[in-house]
């Protein structure tokens, strides 16, 4: 079960849409699905590339919606900021845990 709030999912989208881009470009640059098999850094940049969006696109609608609201009783303000999440994690915190998750990839393929 995949548990994500607003825009939340786009993680998993992004994640999916570069692993397809990285495997469709070292396909074509290497002529067959051989390479891809073989290595797993070109699946690395793929998780470094969806970090970079993760990160970018996370903060940019965490800041677009925030909007304070002001309770009537106790005067008191309080800022609604929306919360874009994939499993309980905001979007833009799934940029380093990717970039993370593409250096050990990286580092296995190059250790291995």
């Amino acid at each position: 079960m995949i548990i994500w709030s607003r825009f939340g999912f786009l993680v998993a989208v992004f994640v999916f849409g570069c692993s397809i881009a990285a495997n469709l470009i070292t396909n074509s640059v290497t002529g067959g699905d051989a390479y891809w098999e073989a290595h797993q850094w070109p699946f690395g940049v793929s998780l470094f590339a969806s970090a970079i969006l993760c990160w970018g696109v996370g903060l940019l609608l965490s800041r677009r919606g925030s909007r304070t609201l002001i309770d009537s009783e106790t005067g008191e303000q309080v800022v609604d900021s929306p919360s874009h999440t994939l499993f309980f994690v905001k979007m833009h915190w799934w940029g380093p845990i990717l970039a993370i998750l593409g250096i050990v990839v990286i580092g296995k393929d190059l250790m291995g």
